[in-house]
């Protein structure tokens, strides 16, 4: 009876030892900062500019942009010059200058003339390599120049410009191979983009309304079949990046917008006629045109909307530009073509951000307030992620962003000298996928007819 007594009796023992001690451990361990896991979306909106968000903000127009700015951080974001959407685009991803990324253009040279710069033309690490090569696992919709898709630590739906056929933004397309990371998820992003081709004219009247299909004369046609091109790649990245996500809720993921961008340069002169002296616009085209531009800034700021809801409560979210917009005339080109742009003035992008350890502060109006650069963001989001800096990139950490109490529980780790210790990994490409991306512009024929053109042709 003893025996069995104290057989009973000393696990019972133990069990209140146990608890005992676990009690003393979760005590102190409650007296320690509390950081969450890291976790961060991204969403780059090419073009967008203050001068334009703030006031449909201030309407009530883009209510999920201001909603982020009213909980959160809010300023310009310092760019340089030339401003070409590809070597910034690839400066926010890597915190490195043009000279050391390597990317200078939307082209480069190759044997048969200009090529569009690939994936591999990079020579540095993308913060998608730097997350990934760490653990961290990543999600990267339709970031500039990422055909063919890289091999990461999670996912990866390509951004591929097809020249030949007038598309200098990049987009997905049906059939075409390594255009996804895993690889096997190429069927997936095939279906999203034929559903979406399939809803395209419908789409395009988020933009253009009821426009008559033969408005305007043969160059404004193809503007606007360009701004409406730009539209349903958006259209496609973002219901990939939510259909993806929703498959594997990634730390960090990242979707790029440039319907913002296109519609600037296409129709800033029917959005302010009056910016150029030498603009006479009929009434008519205003009238039909002028809408465009806002129209474009409405449309993201839904899909911001979309993906934010997929989002968990813990995120820090980021919505950044990489330039801002001005009326421009091209030498070399007609009014009919492009009448905003940016690249020869220094024009700042936006700059948002909400979530755990963000200061709320709107530093738009503060002339002297220290703003964030192109440069700092790869850098703040190591930080965010535990991770330093290295010394071999321009940007920093942008710690004005962050609560004090956040930088005390989160402090700057020392940098390290670089993360380039090994070659990069690129993807091969063959001659057959060489044929299948010049072959690309025949998939525009496709596009072209489910954006209401080329009916029986």
């Amino acid at each position: 009876m003893t025996l069995t007594a104290r057989s009973g009796y000393m696990p019972l023992v133990k069990l209140r030892l146990l608890t005992a001690a676990f009690l003393v451990v979760a005590a102190a361990c409650s007296d320690q900062p509390k950081t969450r896991p890291a976790k961060v979306l991204f969403v780059g909106v090419d073009g967008a500019t203050w001068d334009i968000a703030g006031p449909l903000m201030d309407r009530g127009e883009m209510p999920n942009l201001k909603a982020l700015v009213d909980r959160g951080f809010a300023s310009h974001l310092a760019t340089f010059q030339p401003s070409l959407s590809p070597v910034i685009w690839t400066t926010i991803g890597t915190g490195k200058a043009k000279e050391v990324h390597g990317i200078t253009d939307f082209v480069r040279a190759g044997a048969h003339g200009a090529e569009p710069v690939l994936s591999n033309d990079r020579k540095v690490r993308a913060i998608w390599d730097l997350l990934g090569e760490r653990g961290v696992r990543v999600g990267i919709v339709g970031w500039w120049l990422t055909w063919p898709a890289e091999v990461v630590n999670g996912f990866m739906v390509s951004s591929l410009s097809v020249l030949e056929a007038g598309l200098w933004k990049g987009s997905a397309y049906v059939g075409m191979p390594k255009q996804t990371h895993p690889p096997g998820w190429s069927a997936d992003l095939d279906r999203i983009v034929e559903a979406e081709q399939g809803r395209a004219a419908e789409l395009g009247r988020e933009l253009f309304g009821e426009l008559r299909p033969e408005f305007g004369n043969p160059v404004q046609q193809r503007v606007i079949l360009d701004t409406r091109s730009a539209l349903l790649s958006d259209q496609i990245f973002f219901e990939a990046a939510k259909a993806f996500w929703q498959r594997e809720k990634v730390p960090f993921l990242s979707v790029y917008s440039g319907i913002v961008d296109v519609s600037s340069h296409r129709m800033w002169k029917y959005y302010r006629p009056t910016d150029k002296p030498q603009w006479q616009v009929p009434n008519a085209e205003v009238d039909a045109l002028g809408a465009v531009i806002p129209n474009a800034y409405r449309w993201f700021d839904r899909k911001l909307g979309e993906i934010v809801a997929l989002a968990d409560p813990d995120t820090l979210i980021i919505v950044a530009s990489d330039h801002g917009f001005h009326a421009e005339m091209r030498p070399g080109m007609s009014e009919d073509e492009r009448t905003g742009g940016h690249e020869f003035a220094l024009l700042p992008g936006i700059f948002v951000a909400a979530g755990p350890g963000v200061r709320k502060s709107d530093l738009r109006h503060d002339e002297s307030a220290k703003i964030p650069s192109v440069y700092d963001l790869t850098p703040t989001w190591l930080h965010v992620f535990g991770l330093p800096r290295a010394s071999d990139m321009e940007g920093r950490v942008y710690t004005e962003l962050f609560t004090p109490e956040y930088l005390a529980a989160n402090p700057l780790l020392p940098d390290v000298p670089t993360y380039e210790t090994s070659p990069r990994p690129t993807v091969a490409i063959t001659e057959e996928d060489r044929a299948a991306v010049s072959g690309a512009k025949d998939n525009i024929v496709d596009r072209l007819r489910s954006l209401g053109y080329l009916q029986g042709k």
